[in-house]
């Protein structure tokens, strides 16, 4: 009696053994798995990140929105058309001119890509000239805030962009000059 019970302690404490190192690679394995996760997941995180830096680009925003929430960009575009206003108007110099020119066009493409939404409706039928008739369009302001935030930053650089206004004219004006 006292044999069977010597073997069966020696097979239980073989048994934990072999259950210990069992659990124990398996535990590696899955350390293993989640280090494997956190590269792909960091090189799909920057690859990601590039891609969106580069529509941003093409779209003619500044790459640094990527990544960013709305609010944070609408801030980001607003303090950079803010102080190329400022500067603008400390130096009248075509250089800052042209910055504060981008930045408002930066804040107003983005403001309309992301503030209103263009629902078109196709309608059946033709005109009296036997074309078709022309959808039916819609333009829905997603959010209000935004827009009336785009409203009153026109009003405040009212000053600065019918000086822009001016020059484009001037230089419209001096193209037409050149060309007879």
């Amino acid at each position: 009696m006292a044999d069977i019970q010597s073997v069966n302690t020696q097979l239980s404490s073989q048994s934990l053994y072999f259950a210990a190192t069992q659990a124990a690679s398996q535990q590696q394995a899955q350390q293993a798995k989640k280090a494997e996760k956190k590269e792909k997941s960091a090189f799909a995180s920057a690859f990601e990140k590039r891609k969106a830096e580069a529509n941003l680009v093409s779209e003619g925003l500044p790459p640094e929105l990527a990544g960013m929430s709305e609010e944070e960009a609408i801030v980001f575009l607003k303090d950079a058309m803010d102080m190329a206003g400022d500067e603008l108007k400390a130096r009248q110099d075509l250089a800052s001119m042209e910055k504060y020119r981008r930045k408002v066009s930066q804040f107003m493409k983005y403001v309309a890509k992301n503030n209103f939404e263009i629902i078109s409706k196709k309608r059946f039928g033709r005109n009296r000239k036997g074309r078709p008739v022309d959808p039916y369009i819609q333009v829905q302001v997603i959010d209000q805030k935004l827009n009336q935030l785009a409203s009153e930053m026109l009003i405040l650089h009212g000053a600065n962009l019918n000086l822009l206004a001016k020059v484009e004219e001037i230089q419209g004006l001096i193209i037409d000059l050149m060309a007879e």
